[in-house]
Order: C-alpha cells, then sequence, then structure tokens
C-alpha cells in the first residue's frame, strides 16, 4: 500500500490547498480539485489549511 491525498466531495472549492501547495500538485478542474500523485511529496500543508477538512491521507493499493 502507498499513502496518497485525496480530496473528498466535502470540498468548498476555496482554492487554500492549490494556493499554498509548494509542489504545485493540485489541480483544478471546473467543478472539482485533484492531486497529482506524481508531484505530491505528502507534505500536508493542503491538510491544515483546508476549512472544511476535506482532504485525507488514503492508502492506496500499488498496481
Amino acid at each position: 500500500m502507498k499513502p496518497e491525498l485525496e480530496i473528498n466531495n466535502r470540498c468548498i472549492s476555496c482554492d487554500n490547498c492549490r494556493l499554498i501547495c509548494p509542489e504545485k500538485a493540485i489541480i483544478k478542474f471546473k467543478d472539482t480539485y485533484a492531486i497529482d500523485t506524481w508531484s505530491c511529496t505528502l507534505c500536508s500543508i493542503c491538510i491544515e489549511v483546508c476549512p472544511v477538512d476535506c482532504i485525507k491521507i488514503v492508502d492506496k493499493v500499488n498496481d
């Protein structure tokens, strides 16, 4: 298993996470955000700035 960050559906699109990400790993789409797992270093700064606690570390199964 490999830890990754995931943004759930509680996201209010405040843009805090994307603006603070030092790796620019958070991508904004029309109605949602995604985390580029190749760029993300799991620094977790985005978790700290999220006002609705919608970013979590999850374990993903390696392919």
